[in-house]
């Protein structure tokens, strides 16, 4: 039972060489350690800074996204509203165009109408005169053969124009 119950002498040198080992590694190895657990530390701060900082810039990229894409949709709308106004004046116009040429043709249309009608009525009452005269020089030859017969109608017609006058 060596183990449990060292020898007085082997404590005092196992006590020695303990500080002498932990004289050793304050001197040289926990300064080492001591900068180098720093250094990291501070290596990870900066990180953590560039880290926190490129998540603000992200915030402040992903809000001028936001701003630029309600713009762009704002810009689409006006110019989807001003295409849809310019379609609706194009058609207005048209419209109009095509009521004034209407209005022109049936104008026109009318204007021939009424020429033609006039037209036929003359061609009638000349046709409807030559007829009368046919008649009338027909009617005369037989009825005014005889002398009785021309005093009559003279004094027929005579008697006419007296009343129209």
């Amino acid at each position: 039972m060596d183990l449990f119950n060292p020898e007085s002498g082997l404590v005092i040198w196992m006590l020695v060489v303990f500080l002498l080992v932990l004289f050793v590694l304050a001197k040289f190895a926990f300064p080492v350690i001591s900068k180098s657990l720093s250094e990291r530390e501070q290596r990870i701060n900066n990180a953590l800074k560039v880290a926190d900082e490129a998540e603000a810039k992200l915030a402040h990229v992903e809000e001028e996204r936001r701003k630029i894409l309600a713009e762009a949709k704002e810009a689409q709308q006006e110019a989807i509203n001003e295409v849809k106004a310019q379609k609706k004046q194009w058609l207005d116009t048209a419209r109009a165009e095509a009521q004034a040429e209407a209005n022109k043709i049936v104008a026109e249309a009318r204007a021939s109408i009424e020429a033609e009608k006039q037209q036929a009525l003359k061609e009638v009452r000349n046709e409807v005169a030559k007829l009368s005269v046919e008649i009338a020089g027909k009617v005369l030859r037989h009825d005014l053969e005889s002398d009785e017969a021309q005093m009559a109608l003279v004094n027929k017609i005579m008697e006419e124009d007296a009343m129209l006058n």
